[in-house]
C-alpha cells in the first residue's frame, strides 16, 4: 500500500521501528525487513517504477537504522500473486540476518550491494560489496541492467561478468552515466554472490 510513496516510507518505517522498540522497552530490539518480492507483470521497456523505489527505501532503512537488516525476496516472487508461496527462502534469509547480526555467527547474510560505478569510454564498470564467493549468474543471462546518458533516456544494457565486477554497455547509449539493476516490479534479477544470495537492486541516478 506504500508503493508510490517511497520517500515518505523512508520516514514512516524508522518511526515505526522506534515506536515498537519503545513499546517493548527494548531500544536495541532487532528489526529485519523483507524487501518486496517480485510482483506484477514484467515490463519490456526500462523506466521508473514505484515497486523498485519502495525496495530502495527499505534498503535505505536497513542500512541507516541501527540493529536492522534486509532479507531479499526479489527472486522468489510471483507476477500474479502479491503473497508468493516460497516462504522457506525468505525465512532462511531472515534467519541468516539474525544469526549474523544478533547471535554472532559467522555466516553471509547479504547479497552484494553496489559500491560504485566507474565510467569507461563507452561503458560502466560496477564494483560491489558483499561478494563472498564471487559473483555468479543464476539462469541463462546476466540481468537485468539498464543504462542512460545525461538525458536519462533508459536502454537495456548488455552485461558481462569480469572477475568481481560487472561491465554494462549499450549501442543506444554512447556516453553512459547512470545505471539501474532490477528496477521494476518483477525483474529478471539473476545476479547473486557465491553464498547464493541475490544482489540488492540499485540505481545510481536520483
Amino acid at each position: 500500500a506504500n508503493v508510490g510513496r517511497a520517500e515518505q516510507y523512508k520516514k514512516l518505517l524508522p518511526a515505526m521501528i522506534a515506536d515498537w522498540r519503545k513499546a517493548f522497552q527494548q531500544p536495541e530490539f532487532p528489526f529485519y525487513i523483507v524487501s518486496l518480492a517480485g510482483f506484477t507483470q514484467r515490463r519490456d521497456t526500462p523506466g521508473d517504477d514505484g515497486w523498485a523505489e519502495l525496495r530502495e527505501a527499505q534498503a535505505y532503512v536497513a542500512r541507516t537504522v541501527p540493529n536492522s537488516g534486509l532479507a531479499l525476496a526479489i527472486d522468489v516472487g510471483d507476477a500474479n500473486d502479491i503473497h508468493p508461496t516460497d516462504k522457506k527462502s525468505v525465512g532462511e534469509r531472515l534467519a541468516l540476518c539474525a544469526l549474523a547480526n544478533h547471535y554472532g555467527t559467522k555466516v553471509v547474510c547479504s547479497g552484494q550491494t553496489l559500491d560504485r560505478a566507474e565510467v569507461l569510454p563507452d561503458a560502466l564498470i560496477l564494483r560491489f560489496k558483499n561478494v563472498e564467493g564471487g559473483l555468479i549468474v543464476k539462469g541463462d543471462k546476466l540481468g537485468e541492467f539498464s543504462i542512460a546518458g545525461a538525458d536519462k533516456q533508459w536502454s537495456w544494457a548488455e552485461a558481462k561478468l569480469e572477475g568481481d565486477t560487472v561491465i554494462v554497455s549499450s549501442p543506444q547509449v554512447k556516453e553512459p552515466k547512470f545505471v539501474r539493476y532490477a528496477w521494476q516490479g518483477f525483474p529478471q534479477a539473476t545476479l547473486f554472490n557465491g553464498a547464493g544470495l541475490p544482489a540488492v537492486p540499485f540505481r545510481t541516478d536520483d
